[in-house]
Protein backbone atom coordinates (compact mmCIF):
# COMPACT_ATOMS: atom_id res chain seq x y z
CA UNK A 1 0.00 0.00 0.00
CA UNK A 2 1.36 3.41 -1.08
CA UNK A 3 1.34 5.91 1.50
CA UNK A 4 2.70 9.72 2.28
CA UNK A 5 6.43 9.07 2.26
CA UNK A 6 6.25 6.55 0.04
CA UNK A 7 4.38 8.70 -2.56
CA UNK A 8 6.94 11.24 -1.37
CA UNK A 9 9.74 9.53 -2.56
CA UNK A 10 8.40 7.77 -5.84
CA UNK A 11 7.06 10.70 -7.29
CA UNK A 12 9.28 13.94 -6.18
CA UNK A 13 12.96 14.45 -5.23
CA UNK A 14 11.87 15.89 -1.83
CA UNK A 15 12.93 13.71 1.38
CA UNK A 16 12.26 13.62 4.81
CA UNK A 17 14.84 13.24 7.61
CA UNK A 18 13.96 12.24 11.43
CA UNK A 19 14.60 14.31 14.38
CA UNK A 20 15.77 14.02 18.15
CA UNK A 21 14.66 10.47 17.67
CA UNK A 22 14.00 7.94 20.62
CA UNK A 23 16.00 4.20 19.72
CA UNK A 24 12.19 3.06 18.41
CA UNK A 25 11.68 5.91 16.40
CA UNK A 26 15.11 5.64 14.44
CA UNK A 27 13.87 2.23 12.67
CA UNK A 28 9.97 3.70 12.34
CA UNK A 29 11.51 6.54 10.30
CA UNK A 30 14.27 4.35 8.41
CA UNK A 31 10.89 1.90 7.70
CA UNK A 32 8.80 5.01 6.45
CA UNK A 33 11.65 6.52 4.21
CA UNK A 34 13.95 9.29 5.92
CA UNK A 35 17.25 9.67 4.15
CA UNK A 36 18.80 10.92 7.59
CA UNK A 37 18.52 12.14 11.18
CA UNK A 38 18.71 15.78 12.88
CA UNK A 39 19.62 15.83 16.41
CA UNK A 40 20.49 19.56 18.43
CA UNK A 41 21.79 19.90 22.17
CA UNK A 42 18.29 19.49 23.08
CA UNK A 43 18.71 15.92 21.95
CA UNK A 44 19.68 15.08 25.64
CA UNK A 45 17.01 16.47 27.56
CA UNK A 46 14.35 15.54 24.98
CA UNK A 47 15.06 11.84 26.18
CA UNK A 48 15.18 12.88 29.36
CA UNK A 49 11.61 13.86 29.36
CA UNK A 50 10.49 11.46 26.53
CA UNK A 51 12.51 8.09 27.18
CA UNK A 52 14.56 8.47 30.47
CA UNK A 53 15.16 4.68 30.31
CA UNK A 54 17.16 4.77 27.57
CA UNK A 55 19.82 8.00 28.12
CA UNK A 56 19.72 6.94 32.20
CA UNK A 57 22.61 4.15 30.93
CA UNK A 58 24.24 6.18 28.46
CA UNK A 59 25.07 8.94 31.45
CA UNK A 60 25.96 6.18 33.64
CA UNK A 61 28.04 4.57 31.10
CA UNK A 62 29.56 8.24 30.29
CA UNK A 63 30.01 9.22 33.76
CA UNK A 64 32.21 5.88 34.25
CA UNK A 65 34.58 6.45 31.82
CA UNK A 66 35.00 9.94 32.79
CA UNK A 67 35.10 10.26 36.26
CA UNK A 68 37.22 13.11 36.99
CA UNK A 69 35.33 15.39 34.05
CA UNK A 70 33.46 17.79 34.72
CA UNK A 71 29.48 18.04 34.04
CA UNK A 72 29.58 19.60 31.20
CA UNK A 73 32.61 17.30 29.34
CA UNK A 74 30.15 14.26 30.74
CA UNK A 75 27.27 15.63 29.05
CA UNK A 76 29.55 16.12 25.78
CA UNK A 77 29.95 12.96 25.89
CA UNK A 78 26.56 11.64 25.97
CA UNK A 79 25.88 13.30 23.15
CA UNK A 80 28.34 11.45 21.25
CA UNK A 81 27.15 8.04 22.39
CA UNK A 82 23.96 9.12 21.74
CA UNK A 83 24.48 10.57 18.03
CA UNK A 84 27.12 7.46 17.27
CA UNK A 85 24.03 5.28 18.36
CA UNK A 86 22.16 6.62 15.65
CA UNK A 87 24.88 7.15 13.13
CA UNK A 88 25.39 3.00 12.97
CA UNK A 89 21.19 2.35 12.15
CA UNK A 90 22.18 5.01 8.82
CA UNK A 91 25.28 3.80 8.06
CA UNK A 92 24.05 1.26 5.18
CA UNK A 93 22.21 4.20 3.46
CA UNK A 94 25.18 5.83 3.66
CA UNK A 95 27.11 3.78 1.71
CA UNK A 96 24.31 2.05 -0.28
CA UNK A 97 24.28 5.81 -1.79
CA UNK A 98 27.84 6.56 -1.98
CA UNK A 99 27.80 9.49 1.04
CA UNK A 100 24.18 11.06 -0.81
CA UNK A 101 22.25 9.82 2.33
CA UNK A 102 22.45 8.38 5.39
CA UNK A 103 24.27 11.40 7.55
CA UNK A 104 23.32 11.75 11.03
CA UNK A 105 23.91 15.94 12.87
CA UNK A 106 25.80 16.92 15.82
CA UNK A 107 25.88 19.84 17.63
CA UNK A 108 28.21 21.17 19.86
CA UNK A 109 26.94 22.74 23.52
CA UNK A 110 24.86 25.66 23.24
CA UNK A 111 26.81 27.63 25.86
CA UNK A 112 29.81 27.73 24.18
CA UNK A 113 28.29 28.57 20.41
CA UNK A 114 29.91 32.01 20.41
CA UNK A 115 33.82 31.45 20.71
CA UNK A 116 34.47 29.96 16.79
CA UNK A 117 37.66 28.19 18.08
CA UNK A 118 34.92 25.70 20.25
CA UNK A 119 32.82 25.05 17.64
CA UNK A 120 35.87 24.32 15.43
CA UNK A 121 36.57 21.67 18.17
CA UNK A 122 33.00 20.21 18.49
CA UNK A 123 32.95 19.69 14.61
CA UNK A 124 36.45 18.31 14.81
CA UNK A 125 35.02 15.89 18.00
CA UNK A 126 31.71 14.97 16.38
CA UNK A 127 33.35 14.37 12.78
CA UNK A 128 35.86 11.72 14.16
CA UNK A 129 32.70 9.41 15.29
CA UNK A 130 32.15 8.10 11.93
CA UNK A 131 31.88 8.82 8.04
CA UNK A 132 28.02 9.67 8.31
CA UNK A 133 28.06 11.96 11.18
CA UNK A 134 28.14 15.52 9.68
CA UNK A 135 29.24 18.55 12.32
CA UNK A 136 25.76 21.08 12.54
CA UNK A 137 27.08 24.55 12.77
CA UNK A 138 25.46 27.39 13.22
CA UNK A 139 25.31 30.41 10.33
CA UNK A 140 26.60 33.28 12.73
CA UNK A 141 29.88 34.88 12.93
CA UNK A 142 31.63 32.54 15.07
CA UNK A 143 29.93 29.65 13.94
CA UNK A 144 30.59 30.80 10.36
CA UNK A 145 34.29 30.42 11.83
CA UNK A 146 34.27 27.00 12.44
CA UNK A 147 32.17 25.98 9.18
CA UNK A 148 35.02 27.65 6.91
CA UNK A 149 38.05 25.18 8.72
CA UNK A 150 35.35 21.96 8.04
CA UNK A 151 34.26 22.85 4.60
CA UNK A 152 38.19 22.79 3.63
CA UNK A 153 39.03 19.52 5.48
CA UNK A 154 36.12 18.24 2.94
CA UNK A 155 34.04 17.14 5.71
CA UNK A 156 29.88 17.24 5.22
CA UNK A 157 28.65 19.19 7.34
CA UNK A 158 24.96 21.41 8.14
CA UNK A 159 24.19 25.11 8.81
CA UNK A 160 21.71 25.48 11.33
CA UNK A 161 19.99 28.39 12.96
CA UNK A 162 19.22 30.20 9.51
CA UNK A 163 16.52 32.54 9.77
CA UNK A 164 17.01 35.17 6.67
CA UNK A 165 17.99 35.21 3.54
CA UNK A 166 20.89 37.00 4.20
CA UNK A 167 22.44 34.12 6.65
CA UNK A 168 21.53 32.12 3.24
CA UNK A 169 23.64 33.95 0.99
CA UNK A 170 26.66 34.61 3.22
CA UNK A 171 26.92 31.21 4.05
CA UNK A 172 26.64 29.76 0.51
CA UNK A 173 29.29 32.45 -0.63
CA UNK A 174 31.74 31.29 1.73
CA UNK A 175 31.17 27.90 1.01
CA UNK A 176 32.19 28.57 -2.90
CA UNK A 177 34.41 30.55 -1.65
CA UNK A 178 36.92 27.78 0.66
CA UNK A 179 35.46 25.26 -2.07
CA UNK A 180 37.26 27.31 -4.96
CA UNK A 181 40.78 28.15 -2.90
CA UNK A 182 40.62 24.02 -1.98
CA UNK A 183 39.33 22.10 -4.53
CA UNK A 184 36.77 20.10 -2.21
CA UNK A 185 33.06 20.20 -2.21
CA UNK A 186 31.37 18.12 0.14
CA UNK A 187 28.00 17.64 1.02
CA UNK A 188 26.44 20.60 2.39
CA UNK A 189 23.24 21.42 4.07
CA UNK A 190 21.53 24.43 5.17
CA UNK A 191 18.55 24.42 7.22
CA UNK A 192 16.16 27.28 7.48
CA UNK A 193 14.55 26.73 10.56
CA UNK A 194 10.31 27.14 10.14
CA UNK A 195 8.00 26.19 12.90
CA UNK A 196 10.53 27.60 15.78
CA UNK A 197 10.25 31.14 13.68
CA UNK A 198 6.29 30.95 14.49
CA UNK A 199 7.21 30.23 18.21
CA UNK A 200 9.04 33.43 18.54
CA UNK A 201 6.46 35.45 16.88
CA UNK A 202 3.77 34.07 19.33
CA UNK A 203 6.12 35.13 22.28
CA UNK A 204 6.61 38.93 20.71
CA UNK A 205 3.06 39.00 20.19
CA UNK A 206 2.25 38.18 23.68
CA UNK A 207 4.48 40.87 25.00
CA UNK A 208 3.25 43.31 23.06
CA UNK A 209 -0.63 42.43 23.02
CA UNK A 210 -0.85 41.88 19.35
CA UNK A 211 -4.11 40.16 17.76
CA UNK A 212 -2.53 37.69 14.88
CA UNK A 213 -3.77 34.07 14.89
CA UNK A 214 -1.83 31.39 15.56
CA UNK A 215 -1.74 29.38 12.32
CA UNK A 216 -0.94 33.12 10.76
CA UNK A 217 2.38 33.30 12.69
CA UNK A 218 2.62 29.63 11.66
CA UNK A 219 3.12 30.32 8.07
CA UNK A 220 6.14 33.17 8.54
CA UNK A 221 8.86 30.10 8.41
CA UNK A 222 6.90 28.55 5.48
CA UNK A 223 7.46 31.64 3.36
CA UNK A 224 10.95 32.28 4.78
CA UNK A 225 12.13 28.28 3.08
CA UNK A 226 9.65 29.44 0.21
CA UNK A 227 12.15 32.31 -0.40
CA UNK A 228 15.37 30.20 0.70
CA UNK A 229 14.42 27.86 -2.15
CA UNK A 230 13.36 30.02 -4.82
CA UNK A 231 16.99 32.09 -3.93
CA UNK A 232 19.20 28.58 -4.07
CA UNK A 233 17.47 27.82 -7.47
CA UNK A 234 18.17 31.38 -8.76
CA UNK A 235 21.91 31.47 -7.71
CA UNK A 236 22.51 27.73 -8.48
CA UNK A 237 24.36 27.43 -5.36
CA UNK A 238 25.53 24.00 -4.33
CA UNK A 239 23.30 23.49 -1.38
CA UNK A 240 21.05 20.72 0.09
CA UNK A 241 18.06 22.89 1.49
CA UNK A 242 17.06 21.21 5.03
CA UNK A 243 14.16 22.41 6.46
CA UNK A 244 14.17 22.31 10.29
CA UNK A 245 12.44 23.52 13.18
CA UNK A 246 9.33 22.01 12.63
CA UNK A 247 6.56 22.00 14.58
CA UNK A 248 3.32 21.06 12.29
CA UNK A 249 2.88 18.81 9.06
CA UNK A 250 3.20 21.73 6.79
CA UNK A 251 6.36 22.36 8.02
CA UNK A 252 7.18 19.09 5.46
CA UNK A 253 4.34 18.88 3.10
CA UNK A 254 4.06 22.55 2.54
CA UNK A 255 7.82 22.42 1.20
CA UNK A 256 7.54 19.90 -1.41
CA UNK A 257 8.93 19.57 -5.37
CA UNK A 258 12.10 20.80 -4.99
CA UNK A 259 15.44 18.41 -4.20
CA UNK A 260 14.71 20.08 -0.74
CA UNK A 261 14.50 17.86 2.56
CA UNK A 262 12.76 18.69 5.89
CA UNK A 263 13.64 17.10 9.42
CA UNK A 264 10.49 16.68 11.36
CA UNK A 265 9.86 14.55 14.88
CA UNK A 266 8.77 11.23 14.21
CA UNK A 267 5.11 12.23 16.17
CA UNK A 268 4.79 14.97 12.94
CA UNK A 269 5.96 11.73 10.57
CA UNK A 270 3.08 9.61 12.29
CA UNK A 271 0.97 12.47 11.88
CA UNK A 272 1.24 13.16 8.11
CA UNK A 273 0.88 9.15 7.93
CA UNK A 274 -1.96 9.01 9.50
CA UNK A 275 -4.08 11.53 7.93
CA UNK A 276 -1.99 10.48 4.55
CA UNK A 277 -2.20 13.66 2.48
CA UNK A 278 -1.83 14.09 -1.24
CA UNK A 279 1.50 14.67 -2.49
CA UNK A 280 1.67 18.67 -3.77
CA UNK A 281 4.18 20.34 -4.90
CA UNK A 282 4.16 23.02 -2.89
CA UNK A 283 7.49 24.62 -2.46
CA UNK A 284 6.82 27.30 -5.24
CA UNK A 285 3.03 28.44 -3.91
CA UNK A 286 3.33 32.01 -2.21
CA UNK A 287 1.53 32.47 0.84
CA UNK A 288 -1.74 34.72 0.44
CA UNK A 289 -0.88 38.38 0.15
CA UNK A 290 -3.15 39.47 3.12
CA UNK A 291 -1.30 37.07 5.28
CA UNK A 292 2.28 38.15 3.91
CA UNK A 293 1.19 41.59 4.50
CA UNK A 294 -0.16 41.64 7.89
CA UNK A 295 3.13 39.33 8.99
CA UNK A 296 5.36 42.06 7.49
CA UNK A 297 2.82 45.08 9.13
CA UNK A 298 3.19 43.39 12.80
CA UNK A 299 6.51 41.77 12.99
CA UNK A 300 10.00 43.90 11.89
CA UNK A 301 11.48 40.46 12.36
CA UNK A 302 9.58 39.20 9.16
CA UNK A 303 11.08 41.26 6.90
CA UNK A 304 14.67 41.15 8.52
CA UNK A 305 14.23 37.23 7.39
CA UNK A 306 12.50 37.38 4.19
CA UNK A 307 14.83 40.38 2.29
CA UNK A 308 18.18 40.67 1.41
CA UNK A 309 20.39 43.37 2.81
CA UNK A 310 18.71 43.65 6.14
CA UNK A 311 21.23 42.03 8.30
CA UNK A 312 25.41 41.99 8.68
CA UNK A 313 27.13 39.15 9.63
CA UNK A 314 27.99 40.49 12.85
CA UNK A 315 24.07 41.03 13.67
CA UNK A 316 22.92 37.12 13.01
CA UNK A 317 23.87 35.99 16.96
CA UNK A 318 21.63 38.41 18.12
CA UNK A 319 18.78 37.86 15.52
CA UNK A 320 15.33 37.28 17.52
CA UNK A 321 14.34 34.06 16.24
CA UNK A 322 18.08 32.57 16.42
CA UNK A 323 18.30 33.56 19.99
CA UNK A 324 15.03 31.99 20.51
CA UNK A 325 16.14 28.96 19.51
CA UNK A 326 19.02 28.63 21.44
CA UNK A 327 17.13 29.52 24.18
CA UNK A 328 15.63 26.15 23.47
CA UNK A 329 18.77 24.56 23.19
CA UNK A 330 20.18 25.94 26.65
CA UNK A 331 16.89 24.51 28.44
CA UNK A 332 17.81 20.96 26.93
CA UNK A 333 21.15 21.29 27.49
CA UNK A 334 20.06 21.96 31.12
CA UNK A 335 18.46 19.18 31.60
CA UNK A 336 21.01 16.58 30.59
CA UNK A 337 23.11 18.99 33.01
CA UNK A 338 21.19 18.24 35.67
CA UNK A 339 20.68 14.25 34.92
CA UNK A 340 24.57 14.22 35.19
CA UNK A 341 24.94 15.47 38.72
CA UNK A 342 22.16 13.44 40.20
CA UNK A 343 23.63 10.53 38.91
CA UNK A 344 27.28 11.51 39.56
CA UNK A 345 25.74 12.24 43.50
CA UNK A 346 23.86 8.79 43.30
CA UNK A 347 26.95 6.45 41.63
CA UNK A 348 29.17 8.47 44.56
CA UNK A 349 30.58 6.14 47.32
CA UNK A 350 28.96 6.39 50.55
CA UNK A 351 32.14 7.55 53.15
CA UNK A 352 32.32 7.60 56.87
CA UNK A 353 33.15 5.49 59.63
CA UNK A 354 29.69 4.43 61.51
CA UNK A 355 29.80 0.78 63.05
Amino acid sequence: MSDYFSTLVAETSSRVWVNNPTAQEIDFALASGAVGCTTNPAFGGNLVRRAPEEILPVVEAALAELPEAADPAVADRVQERLVSRIAACFQSLHAATDGHWGYVSIQGAPETDTNGAVIWEEARVGHALGPNVAPKIPATAPGLVAFEHVVAEGWPVIATEVFSLDQLQTTCELYLRVSARTGRRPRFFLSPITGVFGDHLKKIAAREGLSMPSDVMDLAGIGLARRCASLVAERGWPVTLLFGGARIPEDLTGLVGGPHCATVNWSTIAEILAANPPVERTIDQPLDPEIERALLAAFPDVARAWNLGQLSIDEYEAFGPVQHFRDNFLAGRKAVLDLVADRRRALAPVTGTGR
